[in-house]
């Protein structure tokens, strides 16, 4: 069957899809403007919006997305990026309308919003638009079935100080936001990850209520029944590749190696990297290896090309001879350098007699760059892997 015959007029392709969504806005009285090249922050390629809708009290940016999938994370960020920009200041708020729907981290990342959040998502029907409200509602949560087998993340790297307690806290949250059950095992005697929250980490409800607390084991108090409801295990493994337990490597479905982009520590970092990508496969050859940067700053366009070209030359060599190996573009997903992540660890090594240790994910301004970029990552694990992490076999 043809794609024209398997989707109705309306969402054929994209011009029809864009004058279906004219026409909606104009029947509910809204002045309907189509955005031109020369309006500010406009720009068609990088699709920041495509539609402006107006009324006597707003002016609103429409960003229309004709997809024959479910809208990914990056999309939507980029989106609200451009809303936070000077050019997207101009408007009240913004409407991002696609096709088939949106992801679970999407979802995931729509319910942290709070009422400050200038973004509405809306799925298009027929004859209307189903709005996907940035509060919470429970008819888009995500339904879990529970797994037979837990699923095991190792984050895992032949070097100290490169953020491997951090990320492993934080990815725990942002599979904890998507209604995951999660533990975490603390595998390195210095025992970084328990010093810094105990015996567990807590998740504030972003839309206030009773948060939730993911509980911290030592690699001695963990077998498959200390949490028998979790679906997902992640592990903050030692440095030191002999002092990481043996038969946990070998369950590592995923494992996360985080780096940095340092200009003169790249090569220096890509051999600490091979030494673990060999460390692993001595125990385990199943598991996909991510390499993700954190600490991620910004930089001129050109010496950000001439560091991401470096940094995956790096691991070439690795990716043509291991198909499980993933060298993460930084421009696809990354750590961003936050002050929330930094005065995290700072906060918790201050205030040592908190009776709970929250992550670096409350908003401000109605933005966090921890929770989208760990969201993120998730979704781009998701992505890369073709399917659902999570194991039902």
């Amino acid at each position: 069957m043809t794609e024209s015959f398997l989707n109705p007029p309306y969402i054929q392709d994209y011009q029809h899809f864009e004058q279906h969504i004219a026409k909606i806005f104009s029947k509910a009285g809204w002045k309907v403007e189509t955005a031109k090249n020369n309006q500010p922050g406009y720009d068609l390629s990088a699709g920041m919006y495509n539609l402006i809708v107006k009324n006597d009290q707003y002016m609103i940016a429409i960003q229309v997305k004709w997809l024959k999938g479910k809208v990914s994370t990056p999309q939507i960020l980029k989106f609200s990026d451009f809303l936070d920009s000077e050019a997207g200041k101009q408007f009240d708020y913004g409407f991002f309308i696609t096709t088939k729907g949106f992801s679970n981290p999407v979802l995931s990342l729509i319910k942290s919003w709070d009422k400050r959040t200038k973004i509405y998502c809306g799925i298009a029907s027929e004859s209307k638009i189903d709005w996907i409200k940035p509060f919470v509602n429970t008819s888009i949560s995500r339904k879990i079935t529970p797994a037979k087998n837990k699923t095991y993340f190792g984050i895992f790297t032949c070097k100290g100080g490169v953020g491997k307690t951090t990320v492993s806290a934080h990815l725990a949250g942002a599979f904890l936001l998507q209604e995951l059950n999660v533990a975490l095992i603390d595998l390195d005697p210095e025992q970084n990850l328990s010093k810094l929250v105990g015996d567990g980490v807590y998740v504030p409800n972003p839309q206030g209520g009773i948060g939730h607390s993911i509980e911290v084991f030592k690699p001695e108090e963990w077998d498959e029944n200390a949490a028998p409801d979790a679906q997902l295990v992640i592990c903050d493994c030692s440095p030191a590749f002999e002092r990481n337990p043996k038969e946990l490597i070998a369950k590592f479905d995923y494992c996360l190696i985080p780096t940095t982009l340092n200009p003169l520590g790249i090569n220096k970092h890509g051999k600490v990297i091979e030494d673990t990508v060999q460390s692993i496969r001595k125990y385990n050859q199943k598991s996909h290896l991510f390499v993700v940067v954190n600490n991620y700053k910004k930089t001129s366009k050109k010496k950000l090309s001439v560091l991401r070209k470096t940094y995956l030359n790096a691991y070439y060599d690795i990716e043509q001879q291991d198909d499980r190996f993933h060298c993460i573009d930084p421009e696809q997903a990354a750590i961003r350098s936050s002050d929330q992540l930094y005065y995290w660890g700072i906060h918790l090594l201050e205030n040592p007699d908190e009776s709970r240790s929250e992550l670096a994910f409350t908003l401000v301004g109605g933005r966090c760059h921890p929770r989208e970029d760990f969201i993120n990552l998730a979704d781009y694990i998701e992505t890369a892997i073709g399917g659902d992490i999570f194991r039902s076999d």
